[in-house]
């Protein structure tokens, strides 16, 4: 099952190797991605999921070494459902604070739909410092698929280490914003 997933990544890496044609920069339209982009970015990082890729800061491995930081998963699902398609991302490489302030359109959270940016960061703080791609709001919970490290009981362990799916109170503070990614046309 695993070789399949990474066939289909490599796949699909070789499509958006082979995209990169140059076009003229200063002809283009900003515009929100269409939601159907947004749900395929999703589908892509529900296959991150899968594979069990590890978190790295600083990663945007397509397929073969698979560690991957927040903003790194962020644009690579957005590369891939972006491939045969007449839409690319405004920057290749971005931070999560970066998508916030240039790369997005900020919505309210009754407007989220699926595969949306969640903008994340230290309860105590209103910097933007991670982002996640939006799956539902259910029950209270704001459920969400990213790429982090974290040790959430205090062991010095890592419980948590690489894309998953988790949920959060939907009124947790750590949610900063939403939004949508904004795409060249």
């Amino acid at each position: 099952m695993k070789i399949r997933f990474c066939l289909i990544f490599a796949m699909i890496a070789l499509l958006v190797s082979c995209d990169n044609v140059s076009k003229d920069e200063r002809n283009y339209t900003e515009i929100d991605a269409p939601a159907e982009i947004a749900e395929r970015a999703y589908s892509f990082a529900e296959l991150y999921e899968q594979l069990d890729t590890e978190y790295h800061l600083g990663g945007q491995a397509p397929v073969r070494a698979i560690q991957i930081d927040c903003s790194g998963l962020i644009i690579m699902c957005y590369k891939y459902a972006l491939v045969d398609t007449k839409y690319q991302l405004l920057v290749s490489d971005m931070t999560a604070n970066y998508m916030y302030t240039n790369a997005s359109t900020h919505i309210n959270k009754a407007d989220l739909k699926k595969g949306n940016l969640i903008f994340m960061g230290e309860a105590d703080s209103d910097s933007v410092t991670h982002i996640a791609l939006f799956d539902k709001l259910e029950n209270g919970k704001i459920y969400f698929i990213d790429s982090t490290q974290k040790d959430t009981n205090g062991d010095e362990v890592n419980d948590i280490d690489g894309v998953t799916y988790r949920n959060y109170e939907e009124d947790d503070s750590r949610f900063k914003a939403f939004g949508r990614m904004r795409v060249k046309y």
